[in-house]
């Protein structure tokens, strides 16, 4: 099994949001100069006095400026904004330049060492980060055995041919295999006090290399069953297994079932 000594790339593309953003906001702030007063605001705090005053100056020559009276604080506000918002463009400015070079020497610079190499030389070399399908087979070649199932349980088949619970875990797995979803069924795992806890799915988003318990919890109109869930959950809870962190939760009863769509939403938030 090849070891990943280096997860892949996510930055990148935190910096392209990132850049996004301050390419909004600066062209924000530069069509707001056009509408903005004329000259600088000086802040004046005499001691004793309750309040500071303020004064506007047009000319660099002269250090005193005018005196804005209180009738007038508007002009004192769009003036600091004003010189707040020609600072701040500076900094969006400096910011976008930096952005744009670390992308540049970023986006796929280590893994391309290894991808745009020829096959004979990719069969010489460990790459520290490995390519998705080599990281999802490594992923995959595992050997585990889900809980046994009853002689008389009802039996649920996904598309690839693997028995489940419950059709709600048929519509779950069924739409992770259509997303290109790896998962492992009923996978066990270790909980901090010894016991073997093996989960509904756990899943892997490959882009961030993160695992994440999918449960799937149907019965949730039966008080004794809701019961049983809290106290899973606090169990959860005292394993470091937090929803939206590491965990996903669907929920149904017999009046709300689960749909695809729910579970298509929970896919792209979490795991794409």
């Amino acid at each position: 099994m090849k070891t990943e000594l280096l997860p892949p790339d996510t930055l990148t593309q935190q910096l392209k949001t990132r850049r996004l953003e301050l390419l909004n906001l600066l062209n924000l702030k530069m069509k707001s100069q056009k509408n903005l007063p004329q000259g600088h605001l000086r802040i004046e705090q005499k001691k004793g006095a309750r309040a500071p005053q303020f004064y506007h100056f047009t000319n660099p020559a002269d250090t005193h400026g005018v005196y804005i009276p209180a009738a007038k604080q508007e002009l004192a506000r769009r003036l600091a904004q004003k010189d707040y918002d020609h600072k701040l463009i500076k900094i969006l400015e400096q910011q976008l330049t930096l952005i744009e070079k670390l992308i540049k020497v970023t986006e796929g610079k280590i893994t391309g060492l290894y991808t745009k190499s020829c096959n004979a030389r990719q069969k010489l070399i460990t790459p520290v980060t490995l390519t998705d399908q080599q990281y999802i087979e490594n992923w995959q070649n595992i050997t585990w055995h889900p809980r046994p199932f009853a002689a008389d349980a009802p039996e649920f088949f996904t598309a690839r041919n693997e028995q489940v619970r419950s059709k709600s875990e048929v519509i779950i797995a069924d739409t992770l295999s259509r997303h290109n979803i790896p998962y492992r069924y009923e996978y066990p795992l270790e909980l901090k006090n010894g016991d073997i806890y093996h989960p509904d799915f756990l899943c892997l988003n490959v882009r961030t290399r993160q695992e994440f318990i999918w449960e799937h919890f149907g019965m949730m109109d039966s008080p004794a069953y809701a019961s049983r869930t809290v106290s899973k959950l606090k169990v959860f809870s005292e394993n470091n297994i937090l929803p939206g962190k590491n965990l996903i939760i669907t929920m149904e009863t017999a009046d709300l079932q689960l749909s695809s769509r729910q579970v298509e939403n929970l896919i792209k938030e979490y795991l794409e």
